[in-house]
């Protein structure tokens, strides 16, 4: 690893690089993974183009929906009172939001388009699986500090710097 002289040999450091470069990489990969699945999105003017009374319309991309906000083609809102949002529905296999038109609702019956925040489908449900995640994601991003630090403390060459 040194050789007589003191210095880090090379193959340490090309070690060192390739790790820290692996790591680096496999890091972004984990943090968007993670981002996805511990983050909440925004739904703004989703639209549902084919509404019909007492027929179920489904969000495939989203487990949950909350602070449900929804208004017809024309702008106008539609009051809560006129659909129901059902969250978790199995709809193809899939987990996804149901949102159902009252018959009430036939002044209604146009295009409508949907706000509020949802939950992506990779969305961790448990906010104890979310804090884990996020742990993962430091902990991974300190083992590659370590990594890159170790040869360096290893080689005791801030002595030379007096530290």
């Amino acid at each position: 690893m040194k050789n007589k002289n003191g210095q880090i040999g090379i193959s340490v450091i090309l070690t060192v690089f390739i790790a820290i470069l692996v790591g680096v990489v496999l890091f972004q990969a984990i943090a968007q993974s993670v981002g996805t699945s511990v983050n909440t999105v925004a739904v703004a003017n989703t639209s549902l183009t084919t509404v019909v009374n007492g027929t179920a319309q489904y969000f495939t991309d989203y487990r949950a929906l909350s602070g449900v906000v929804v208004y017809n083609e024309t702008g106008g809102l539609i009051g809560a009172s006129n659909y129901t949002v059902t969250n978790n529905v199995v709809h193809n296999g899939a987990l996804s939001v149901s949102i159902l038109p009252h018959y009430a609702a036939t002044a209604y019956v146009s295009a409508w388009q949907v706000s509020g925040t949802a939950q992506p489908t990779t969305y961790i449900a448990n906010s104890g699986g979310r804090a884990m995640a996020n742990l993962i994601t430091i902990f991974f991003a300190l083992a590659v500090v370590i990594i890159a630090l170790s040869p360096v403390l290893q080689s005791k060459i801030l002595e030379t710097f007096g530290k």
